[in-house]
């Protein structure tokens, strides 16, 4: 009986690293908050490497009352931001959240400050809360500018 227990909690175990791996997060950034603006955005990519689909439900900061998951999309010129329930990852796909498309959308404590980092945990379905350190850029800044790296 021993043994079973035993196999079957190293089972678990696996399974549960492997679940915790199967999410790669990379190019954590965000930009500086000019003046005192009340909300900042961060930005990732996400790989799913596993071979099951996982699910962004959520994510948290110290340096954020709320985050949510939003998308901006223009249509006939006009710029339209809405919220989403998560983001869906097939296995083996990539999401890169960006500037003028799916980011997250913080309501921030502090601004932020360009040079600054910060934690921020994304919580998956499956795989459950990744916490990556995020680099503030400059204000308006486009991308991560190719240096800016998290897990």
């Amino acid at each position: 009986m021993r043994i079973l227990i035993a196999a079957l909690v190293a089972f678990v175990t696996v399974a549960m690293a492997h679940a915790a791996t199967s999410i790669v997060v990379e190019h954590p950034w965000a930009r500086a908050t000019p003046g005192g603006a009340p909300n900042g955005v961060a930005y990732v990519t996400l790989t799913n490497k596993g071979a099951e689909s996982d699910r962004l439900i959520g994510a948290a900061s110290p340096v954020a009352s709320s985050i949510q998951i939003h998308e901006e999309k223009t249509a006939n010129g006009i710029s339209h931001m809405s919220a989403l329930g998560g983001i869906d990852l097939a296995p083996g796909a990539a999401v890169t959240l960006k500037p003028s498309g799916i980011h997250l959308m913080m309501a921030l404590k502090e601004p932020l400050k360009k040079g600054a980092t910060f934690p921020l945990t994304l919580t998956f379905q499956k795989a459950g809360p990744i916490t990556v350190t995020v680099k503030v850029g400059s204000v308006g800044q486009m991308n991560d500018m190719g240096g800016m790296s998290g897990m």
